[in-house]
C-alpha cells in the first residue's frame, strides 16, 4: 500500500507540475503579446514624433507662413499644398536673400565640397582659386557618409570628412547631386544621404556655418542621356534640399538666380558642350552671387 501511495504522489507531482509548466507558459505569451503590442504603439508615437521634429514640409502653420524647428525665417514663405496633402516649398523662397558684397578675398577662408562642378571652382581663375576644396569627380553624398577615399584634381587621394577635419574653415559650400541623380526615379536615399552628411559635419565642424547650394540647372538636351536630369525633377529636389538645409541650421543659396534662363535651364552662354558643366564665365556669376549673399554675422565688407 505504502508504495501505491508513493507512486500515486509522484503521479499527481508530476501531472501539477505540467499543469504549472503549461500555466506558466500561456502567462509568458500574453505577457510577451501585450509587450509587442506596446512597443509597437510607443515605437509608432516615437516615429510620429521624429517626423514632427525633422519634416520641415509638414510644419505648415496658420497664416500659410513658412515655420521650421529652431529656425527663424527672416520673412514670410508661401507653403505649397501637394496632391497627396503633403506641403512642399519652393525653394527659391527658401534662398538666402542678397546682402552687401564682400571681397573675393573672404573666401580664402572657405571650403568647397562637391564634385566636378565644384572642381571648376578651384581651378578656373574666374572661380575662387584661393579657397580651401574638397572636390571629387563624381561623388554623390553617399561617399562623405560612408569615409569614401575620394581623388583630388591633382590625383591625391584622401576622406572628405578628414580633410575638412583637417581644414575647420569658417565657412562651408556643399554642392552635391548631380551624379547620383541621373537616373529618373526615386531619390529619396539621396536625401537621406545628405541629411546623414549635414549631421556629420556640423558635428566635425562645430565653428563652420554650412551654405547649401541648390543642384545647378541644365541644359534640355542632357535628359537624352541623362534621363534624371531635367529641370521639373531638379527643382522638386531643390525643394527637399532647401527645406533640409533650414531643418539643419544651414543657409541655403539659389545658384538657379543666376545660372538659369527665364524657361528655367541653364543659360545657353555658361555651358559646357556636355550640357550641365559650367563654362569659365558661369563661375564668374557664381562667384557674384556667393559674394552677395552671406550670413550676416559671417559678413565683411568689399574692399
Amino acid at each position: 500500500m505504502a508504495d501505491y501511495q508513493e507512486y500515486r504522489r509522484r503521479i499527481l507531482h508530476k501531472r501539477w507540475r505540467r499543469r504549472f509548466i503549461v500555466a506558466a507558459l500561456l502567462v509568458l505569451l500574453i505577457l510577451l503579446g501585450a509587450m509587442g503590442t506596446m512597443w509597437q504603439v510607443l515605437h509608432r508615437a516615437q516615429a510620429s514624433d521624429r517626423t514632427a521634429e525633422i519634416s520641415i514640409l509638414q510644419q505648415a502653420v496658420p497664416g500659410n507662413e513658412w515655420n521650421t524647428i529652431r529656425y527663424t525665417p527672416a520673412r514670410q514663405i508661401s507653403v505649397q499644398t501637394r496632391a497627396d496633402g503633403t506641403t512642399a516649398m519652393d525653394f527659391r523662397l527658401a534662398a538666402l536673400p542678397a546682402s552687401d558684397p564682400v571681397d573675393r578675398s573672404v573666401f580664402a577662408q572657405d571650403s568647397f565640397l562637391g564634385d566636378s562642378l565644384t572642381q571648376g571652382m578651384q581651378m578656373y581663375s574666374t572661380g575662387l582659386p584661393h579657397a580651401m576644396f574638397c572636390a571629387y569627380k563624381g561623388v554623390g553624398p553617399n561617399a562623405v557618409v560612408n569615409g569614401t577615399s575620394c581623388k583630388r584634381a591633382d590625383g591625391v587621394k584622401e576622406v572628405p570628412m578628414e580633410a575638412l577635419a583637417a581644414q575647420q574653415p569658417k565657412n562651408l559650400y556643399v554642392l552635391l547631386g548631380t551624379n547620383v541623380l541621373n537616373r529618373d526615379g526615386d531619390y529619396s536615399s539621396f536625401l537621406t544621404y545628405y541629411r546623414l552628411m549635414l549631421d556629420m559635419l556640423s558635428q566635425s565642424l562645430p565653428n563652420t556655418h554650412i551654405y547649401v547650394q541648390s543642384i545647378t540647372p541644365v541644359r534640355p538636351e542632357v535628359r537624352q542621356t541623362h534621363p534624371g536630369l531635367y529641370k521639373e525633377r531638379l527643382c522638386e529636389i531643390n525643394n527637399e534640399l532647401a527645406a533640409i538645409a533650414l531643418e539643419k541650421g544651414c543657409s541655403f543659396l539659389n545658384l538657379w538666380e543666376v545660372l538659369a534662363d527665364e524657361n528655367g535651364d541653364l543659360r545657353a552662354e555658361y555651358a559646357q558642350p556636355d550640357g550641365y558643366h559650367i563654362k569659365m564665365d558661369g563661375y564668374t556669376v557664381w562667384v557674384d552671387y556667393l559674394r552677395t549673399h552671406r550670413v550676416a554675422e559671417n559678413v565683411a565688407a568689399a574692399a
